[in-house]
């Protein structure tokens, strides 16, 4: 037969009830003859009510933990959204301050290379005056060192020549004795300081004979012409002094004065 319910793990109530009774198989009968009961127990009839009450009641406990489940997941979704949407409004705040950071620096770029715009030809200028300088100071060393600049060679030309040199230098130098180095050090750098000392005198004395010329120049100059009107002063009023004449008293009269007291 078929089983409806059932108390299992799920606490339900297993009834049995027979299967129902098969109309084709049975024959045909007069209206008269009573047709065969579908519970042949009344056992039955009530078994399958409590079975259905405890269907209800489990579908009523089930609903009841979904009602909850469903509502411990709308608090979690409140509570993640209200969550979500602190942080969605921090990271908009730090994203509006990192697009004025942005738009700040951007700025300085476009003013820096405004500034770069401006100065690329002056700097161009300095750099091409600079290394023509050089140019012309590596020459100079590369003629005191004995080398034939007539041809005109290029400055990385020359600076590999003295450096050639320096290196043939340096090795003469570690075959001389320590002492003749040592004293010959000294002269150098004696003979160094004493030109150093001559240049700095020549400084310094053209920098008094430009300030004499100056004070020169100021004290052939015209007194500067006033303009406008003169302030005037008020003068102080002089105070005569009256000096009080002290009378010299006699000694006549200063008998008198005791006489009269």
């Amino acid at each position: 037969g078929r089983r409806r319910g059932g108390r299992d793990e799920g606490s339900q109530i297993v009834v049995k009830y027979p299967d129902p009774p098969n109309v084709d198989a049975i024959p045909l009968t007069s209206s008269e003859e009573e047709m065969p009961m579908y519970f042949k127990d009344p056992q039955q009839l009530l078994n399958f009510f409590i079975a259905l009450e405890e269907q209800n009641l489990f579908l009523i406990q089930n609903s009841q933990e979904t009602e909850q489940a469903l509502e411990d997941l709308k608090t979690s979704y409140r509570e993640t959204k209200t969550n979500m949407e602190e942080k969605t409004s921090v990271l908009q705040q730090n994203i509006t301050q990192l697009e004025s950071q942005i738009e700040s620096e951007e700025a300085k770029k476009a003013q820096l290379a405004k500034r770069i715009a401006k100065s690329a030809g002056t700097t161009q200028e300095k750099q091409e005056l600079l290394l023509m300088s050089l140019g012309e100071k590596v020459k100079d060393v590369y003629q005191r060192c004995g080398f034939d600049a007539s041809s005109n060679p290029t400055t990385l030309f020359m600076l590999s020549d003295l450096e050639a040199q320096l290196e043939d230098l340096l090795s003469a130098l570690e075959q001389m004795p320590d002492d003749y180095v040592k004293k010959a050090e000294k002269e150098k750098e004696k003979k160094r300081r004493e030109i150093k000392r001559i240049e700095q005198q020549k400084i310094l004395e053209q920098k008094q004979i430009e300030k004499n010329k100056a004070a020169i120049e100021r004290a052939l100059q015209p007194p500067p012409k006033r303009v406008g009107r003169q302030v005037m002063y008020r003068s102080q009023q002089t105070r005569r002094q009256v000096k009080k004449e002290e009378k010299e008293i006699t000694e006549e009269e200063l008998d008198e004065l005791k006489h009269f007291t």
